[in-house]
């Protein structure tokens, strides 16, 4: 039992939340200009992996488990990537220079940024081709994401970041844009 003088933690609070199980439910819109885009509905069931399993009155994992060949092999595949991973991070921001720094953060943000543009924009494409927006909602629209291209070309040049740069590669999954 807690009292009001008790420091609770963040990890304190996911703990409960995962000990006991919570199922959230949400909608949401995204728009620009007045127009909306993107629905995204949500169901999300959240709870520990072992809560889950006492519900469905399913049995644990079996911990007397060896060590299998497969699973070698997959610890393996993680510390060669982790250490990949590690050797990348001075490159894709050198902390070292304050510069440096500030424009791979601006970068990252960027590409974020444009990444969410590119699939607004092509979500109006396809809301103009099916006849769905007003003349109106169409420049609104065309505007917005205009306005919002000038604006990232203004952090560009401020940071001296070409188009090509912000084309991050994903590894596996291939270029970002």
């Amino acid at each position: 039992m807690l009292n009001k003088r008790d420091k609770v933690t963040l990890v304190d609070v996911l703990d409960k939340v995962l000990e006991k199980g919570a199922v959230i439910n949400g909608d949401m819109m995204i728009r620009v200009a007045d127009v909306d885009l993107v629905f995204l509905g949500l169901r999300l069931i959240l709870t520990s992996v072992s809560r889950a399993e006492e519900l469905s009155g399913r049995s644990p994992g079996n911990p007397e488990r060896e060590l299998t060949e497969e699973d070698r092999a997959y610890i393996e595949k993680l510390q060669k990537e982790i250490k990949k991973a590690e050797e990348n991070i001075p490159r894709l921001i050198n902390a070292d220079s304050p510069r440096e720094t500030e424009q791979g953060l601006a970068k990252l943000i960027l590409s974020i940024v444009e990444l969410i543009r590119k699939l607004m924009e092509k979500e109006a494409f396809r809301r103009v081709k099916k006849g769905t927006l007003s003349p109106v909602e169409i420049q609104k629209l065309g505007l917005s994401l205009k306005a919002v291209k000038k604006k990232m070309q203004e952090i560009q040049a401020i940071f001296g970041i070409e188009d090509k740069d912000m084309n991050l590669n994903l590894g596996p999954l291939g270029d970002l844009l």
